[in-house]
């Protein structure tokens, strides 16, 4: 039985389980079933999970009930100038977080990773580079200017040029020490498929 219920859960490939001002965590079905092999009993690595998601159902508003599809009934209408500034969490070699206005939250739309503006200092980089196994990443400039790496070609970036980063492609972003202004970006993106 708990291996039915778990695959019901799961229907959607991912759900997060764990969340804070800083991040949001996301696991996959592959690496629950791992975690549920090493858990002292499925029972309990089950009634762990179902906790957390009942947890997160009620303080962070969002849903999860692999029913919902269409997501929330109701939308979200805001001004930038409300929203606080948070830590990612990439860290610069510095120990600089690269910083965000988070408009969407992850998830409150089914598969998309929210919407966010993101800010690169001066100086500061994403590296060493990584990569998604399941999510399109979607960076749109709106100021400043900057490199992207994707793969092994470099990309010198200005506002108005997107940057749609496919499932396995390796990319990181870093930000010249001279330059004159910190790169603004549109930053959110679309989990597809499993993760393998």
């Amino acid at each position: 039985v708990p291996n039915t219920v778990l695959k019901f859960l799961l229907k959607y490939r991912t759900f997060t389980l764990c969340r804070n001002i800083h991040s949001v965590s996301s696991i996959s079905y592959k690496q629950i079933i791992m975690a549920k092999s090493t858990s002292s009993t499925p029972i309990n690595f089950l009634l762990g999970m179902l906790f957390g998601i009942f947890i997160q159902s009620i303080f962070f508003h969002s849903s999860i009930n692999p029913y919902n599809v269409k997501g929330p009934k109701v939308g979200t209408v805001l001004n930038i100038s409300e929203v606080e500034i948070r830590n990612t969490v990439h860290v610069d070699d510095k120990g600089r977080p690269i910083t965000k206005k988070q408009l969407l939250e992850p998830f409150v739309i089914p598969n998309l990773v929210g919407f966010s503006i993101a800010t690169f200092l001066p100086g500061q980089t994403m590296m060493p580079m990584h990569e998604h196994e399941s999510m399109h990443e979607i960076f749109y400039v709106l100021g400043g200017e900057g490199m992207f790496k994707i793969d092994d070609v470099i990309h010198k970036v200005s506002p108005g040029m997107l940057l749609h980063i496919a499932p396995g492609e390796k990319h990181g972003i870093w930000v010249p020490a001279d330059a004159d202004k910190s790169l603004k970006m549109v930053v959110t993106g679309v989990v597809v498929g499993e993760k393998k």
